[in-house]
């Protein structure tokens, strides 16, 4: 890990440690997070189609898998994808890799609850091995758990706002989860189900071209973005696939 990485490792640990002293945190996702590098985040990925570009974000979990929203692989082919890697933008620079085989949970209810929301994404060949650019990040294991007010990090290439796409450069921002009963409360057209984390509501939040995006809490890789009922607005959480949920089924496609 790079000294920028640990460092801001450390300032969430000390959030997380010291929420009593910093009561009123603005909760950010990707609208109205900082612009970063990707040696801060060196797992996170972006999904390129074919004469599209950059359409969902990922997670490397090894150097040749890929974890990522199932609503992002609807209707894709492995032939028409890339994943591009090591980069600071979404569509140059980085080490761009042909995709083998998309697979998404059998059990991915994109017409009525949007449960499930999670999908895995094999390379035609492993990505070079760790460097400051390029690495892979831990999975949330299942009985690792993000208490309500947990601060975590998000990363990614979406919208800075909706309806806005030209923004190109990679960032991030501090986000602090939400409980389901809260959650429920404010999104109540959608269940908010037992594989579901929530996270923001205080503005800033991701958006357009987020989705698959990793959250990343304590360290590890806890939630995927999937989905919200609109970008930044006030108190709105953001829904994420929770990944410590769905780690058997990560396990049993991967073997990681």
């Amino acid at each position: 890990m790079t000294s920028s990485a640990s460092t801001l490792t450390f300032l969430i640990s000390l959030l997380n440690w010291c929420k009593w002293a910093t009561p009123t945190i603005d909760d950010a996702r990707i609208v109205g997070g900082y612009v970063t590098r990707i040696k801060n985040v060196p797992y996170t990925v972006s999904i390129n189609e074919r004469r599209i570009g950059h359409f969902c974000g990922g997670s490397l979990i090894s150097l040749e898998w890929v974890l990522t929203a199932a609503h992002c692989l609807e209707g894709a082919v492995p032939e028409n994808l890339y994943v591009r890697a090591g980069s600071n933008y979404k569509n140059k620079d980085g080490i761009l890799k042909r995709v083998k085989a998309i697979i998404s949970h059998a059990l991915y209810d994109k017409y009525i609850t949007l449960d499930f929301d999670i999908g895995l994404v094999k390379l035609l060949e492993p990505l070079p091995a760790h460097n400051n650019y390029i690495s892979t990040i831990r999975l949330a294991g299942p009985y690792e758990f993000e208490p309500p007010g947990s601060y975590c990090l998000v990363s990614g290439w979406g919208d800075t706002r909706q309806n806005e796409s030209e923004y190109q450069i990679l960032k991030s921002a501090i986000v602090q989860t939400v409980n389901r009963i809260t959650c429920q409360r404010v999104l109540f057209r959608q269940p908010i189900t037992k594989n579901m984390l929530c996270a923001g509501a205080h503005g800033h939040d991701a958006c357009q071209g987020d989705s698959g995006d990793p959250m990343v809490c304590f360290g590890s890789l806890a939630g995927v973005v999937s989905w919200g009922d609109s970008c930044g607005t006030i108190g709105a959480p953001g829904v994420y696939t929770s990944v410590r949920a769905l780690r058997f089924w990560i396990y049993t496609v991967t073997e990681i």
